[in-house]
């Protein structure tokens, strides 16, 4: 399916979070979503997987979802959203739950998606015997054990240290280059950005409007080779160009709207 964002205005009272933000997500793409502080990606992510009604505007999903999909849009957080008392294989089973579905059904999604994400040993243990990362993992197993067609990532791989945050998108990756699955990618990170999109999008500061969609013509497969890393440096200098000047603004402002 394609999600097509059309004309999105949003307030939270008197303040205008987003204004006339308008693109389209290609099925087996990753968009990610970059701006400075305060500019509304987290907003218009909401906003996409239908979290927030907007002010004005649309957003439609165009096409089909692939079969046996139960829920065409899902999110994986930020905080991992992990019911500590629950296990891996439990916390993965959570959106299946309130789905008329057998349960062998459902144990045959929660098995693969677990050896989709490499957790099939882990499948018994509780989240706080988990690192971070093997925690996020968790967050997007069970985001695929509902067979999404399009995930909507929230800053997943910020809360981890440099080095887990390097092996998770490397993981994410090799997932995605094995099922294309579309998907919408927050983040502060431009680095992130360049290693793992297709195209960014790139918002001004509040209210936030789409200032340019970047391509980023490199395949995701080649973009560790030492050979394209001028092409990415230029790439990332220049979505640095396009958000420096607010970024720094905005990092003086008294925060009144959530990012």
């Amino acid at each position: 399916m394609d999600l097509i964002v059309d004309h999105i205005r949003h307030f939270y009272g008197d303040v205008l979070a987003l204004d006339d933000v308008s693109l389209d997500v290609r099925q087996g793409e990753i968009l990610a979503l970059i701006g400075p502080s305060g500019c509304g990606k987290s907003t218009l992510l909401g906003i996409l997987g239908g979290l927030l009604a907007p002010s004005e505007g649309s957003v439609q999903l165009r096409g089909a979802p692939p079969r046996g999909s139960l829920n065409p849009l899902t999110y994986v957080f930020q905080d991992f959203a992990l019911l500590p008392w629950r296990s891996v294989a439990q916390n993965v089973s959570l959106p299946l739950e309130h789905h008329p579905i057998t349960r062998a059904d459902r144990d045959a999604r929660i098995a693969d998606a677990l050896a989709r994400t490499g957790l099939s040993d882990f499948a018994d243990a509780l989240p706080r015997q988990l690192s971070g990362g093997m925690r996020q993992r968790v967050g997007i197993a069970r985001a695929l054990a509902a067979s999404p067609d399009i995930l909507l990532m929230d800053e997943p791989l910020s809360a981890l240290d440099a080095q887990t945050r390097d092996l998770l998108m490397e993981d994410f990756l090799a997932l995605w280059l094995r099922e294309r699955i579309t998907a919408v990618y927050v983040t502060h990170n431009l680095a992130e950005a360049v290693r793992l999109a297709n195209r960014v999008a790139v918002l001004t500061r509040r209210p936030g409007r789409l200032r340019e969609i970047v391509e980023i013509p490199i395949p995701q497969a080649e973009r560790q080779s030492p050979e394209r890393q001028v092409e990415l440096l230029a790439i990332q200098t220049h979505l640095w160009s396009l958000i420096r000047d607010e970024a720094a603004v905005a990092d003086r402002e008294i925060i009144t709207v959530t990012a």
